[in-house]
Parts: structure tokens; C-alpha cells; sequence
């Protein structure tokens, strides 16, 4: 098969488009999860140059549908979805990647190999982009976070464990699926997509945890106040107000606010020491900026908790577009940007 002009295997051509699945899609229930269906067919198609692949969602889509748009197959024309990593969005976030993965075994950790490398609409890659890409980019990364959390920032810190504790549990600078030991918090499988230590020119540190949200929705597991009374009581909330909360729909990121106010009050575990501590906790929700529900949830919370730890919402676009402003995350802020955020 004949290479194109940069050197890149001409695709297939029954891969070329989207419409060869235009009447036949699913019947996304959310318009917007349809829109990003298609671009990130298309994406595939003209610049990763990849084949379609099986969808790995539920049995009845598996059954219906032998490919769909926004999933990557296995391999293509000698190419290894898994070895080269085309749904993560840069050499220095692909090489983390594999690390990090192999770090997460260790301690239970929560990735899923076919939502991370081959389903252009989970937010998984996202995430892992995010925090493989910065974590390279110390200098950039810590102007960055301090241009959207309006923070003194005077560079990345490290969350450290002490001795004993899986070394996986380390927060350095940024990380991807990060969690601190969970019998020392909430003990269930709460974590942040990613999370960042921020050292401040004042000598403090502020944990940093992020939810990233692309077409998903928020679990409706509720919080249950018999369950986690004293953290809830931490953040100033009675049971009345949690039950608000719950039925509002904010029980997934209300989680994430606990396990990151918890850290504040604990550091990444009792016997950690000043270098597993933080002064202050912010949650982000991070997610479309047409998506109304997830600003929803981060407004409700931080109206409810804000003043312990706040709840922000910050948008694809106004990342990218921040992070565009930055010499030595312009590039990658432009392709992330042609990728995930729709005009």
C-alpha cells in the first residue's frame, strides 16, 4: 500500500469517512454525544489514519454493530493500538502511559485497556494526555495551573507516602487515575481522573483533583450518610443537606470533594509527615463547555461546600485555549483542541 506524502499509510478506504455509518449510529440519547461520535470518526479517519474497530460497550452494541466510528481496532497495516498509543495525544503522554499503568497494578488501580486505547469518546485518554503531557512539562504545567486556578503557583510539588507504602500512591507533580491509600480516606475506589501538588510562593501546597467528563455521565451511586457521616461533617454538610446533594445528582464528584478535603485534613496518610501534607484542597470538574449538567453539579457543590473545599468547573475549551497561550504547550494545546472541543 502506497504512503501519502508525509509519510503515513494512505487508509483504507472503506475507513475514510464517517458516512458509511450515517442512518445506523446509535441512538445517542445526548444529541452532543452523536456530534462527537461522528468528529471523532472523522478524526480517525483523516488524521490518525486508523481503522475502525469492534465496539466494547454493552452486548447489544456489540452484537448490532461490527464497527463504529470512534473505536480503534486492534492493530492496523502492522500497527499495535497498545504500542503506539494513538488514542493518547503525545510521545511524552504515551510513554507515561505505560508507566503509570504498570504502577497501578500494584495497588488496585482503575484503568480500563479498551476505554483508554481504543474509544475515541471515553475520557480516559483524555486524562491520561492531560497529566502525561504536563507532568513532562514541569515549568508550563505549574503556569498553567496557576492561570486557571488563580493561584500563586511557584512550581509542581510531590505528594509523598511514607516508608511502607506503595510508591504508586506518590503524587509527583501530576498523575493520572490518582488515589492516596484508601483504608486512610473514604476506603472505597474514590480518586481523581488527575491530580496535581501545586507549591505555592507562600510556602503552602494545594492538592489539586480533577474529574474529567468528555461524553460520559456522573455515576448515580448515592453517598450514603451512615457510610460516611464524619467526612460529610467535615465538609459542613447534616444529613439533610448530603440527602440534597444526592438527589441533585452530585453524589459522584461529592466523593471526589471528600477524598480530596480528607487529604487536606489528613495528608496522603496519618504518619505521613509534612511531605504527605497540603494546606488546602480545590476539586475541578473539567468537561464540555456545553455540558450543562456537570457546570450544574460543580456550582451546587461549591454554593454547599465551597468554603472548605472549593468545587470549580472548568471547560475543554478554556484549558486547551489557556494552555495555547503557553510556549511549550502551544502544540499540543492545538491538536487537543482540534480534537476535543467543537465549534
Amino acid at each position: 500500500m502506497a504512503d501519502t506524502a508525509d509519510g503515513l499509510p494512505e487508509p483504507e478506504p472503506t475507513n475514510a469517512t464517517v458516512g458509511d455509518w450515517d442512518g445506523v449510529l446509535p441512538r445517542d440519547r445526548d444529541p452532543a454525544t452523536r456530534r462527537h461520535r461522528r468528529h471523532q470518526g472523522e478524526w480517525r479517519s483523516s488524521t490518525l489514519r486508523w481503522a475502525a474497530g469492534p465496539p466494547q460497550d454493552d452486548i447489544r452494541v456489540r452484537a448490532r454493530y461490527e464497527t463504529l466510528p470512534n473505536w480503534l481496532a486492534a492493530t492496523d497495516r502492522g500497527r499495535d493500538v497498545v504500542v503506539d498509543g494513538p488514542n493518547v495525544m503525545s510521545d511524552e503522554a504515551r510513554s507515561y502511559t505505560h508507566g503509570r499503568l504498570d504502577a497501578l497494578n500494584t495497588i488496585d488501580g482503575k484503568a480500563e485497556p479498551d476505554r483508554l486505547w481504543r474509544n475515541l469518546l471515553s475520557s480516559q485518554p483524555m486524562a491520561f494526555s492531560i497529566a502525561g503531557h504536563l507532568r513532562a512539562h514541569r515549568d508550563e504545567a505549574a503556569a498553567l495551573l496557576g492561570a486557571m486556578t488563580g493561584l500563586d503557583v511557584a512550581h509542581l510539588g510531590t505528594l509523598a507516602p511514607p516508608d511502607g507504602t506503595p510508591a504508586a500512591h506518590m503524587l509527583e507533580g501530576v498523575e493520572a487515575e490518582w488515589f492516596p491509600p484508601r483504608q486512610s480516606h473514604t476506603d472505597d475506589k474514590s480518586g481523581a481522573d488527575v491530580a496535581a501538588c501545586l507549591d505555592l510562593t507562600d510556602n503552602t501546597r494545594t492538592l489539586i483533583t480533577i474529574e474529567v467528563k468528555f461524553t460520559d455521565t456522573f455515576s448515580p451511586a448515592p453517598v450514603r450518610w451512615t457510610r460516611y457521616e464524619e467526612h460529610l461533617m467535615s465538609l459542613g454538610l447534616d444529613e439533610e443537606a448530603t440527602k440534597r446533594l444526592v438527589d441533585a445528582g452530585c453524589s459522584q464528584v461529592l466523593r471526589q470533594v471528600m477524598l480530596t478535603d480528607s487529604v487536606r485534613r489528613r495528608g496522603i496518610t496519618a504518619d505521613s509527615g509534612p511531605d504527605g501534607a497540603v494546606e488546602a484542597g480545590i476539586a475541578v470538574v473539567l468537561a464540555r463547555h456545553d455540558d450543562k449538567t456537570a457546570k450544574r453539579v460543580a456550582n451546587t457543590l461549591d454554593e454547599a461546600v465551597g468554603s472548605v473545599v472549593p468545587v470549580k468547573f472548568w471547560s475543554h475549551r478554556q484549558l486547551f485555549g489557556e494552555a495555547a497561550r503557553i510556549p511549550g504547550l502551544s502544540e499540543w494545546a492545538q491538536r487537543m483542541k482540534a480534537r476535543y472541543v467543537l465549534k
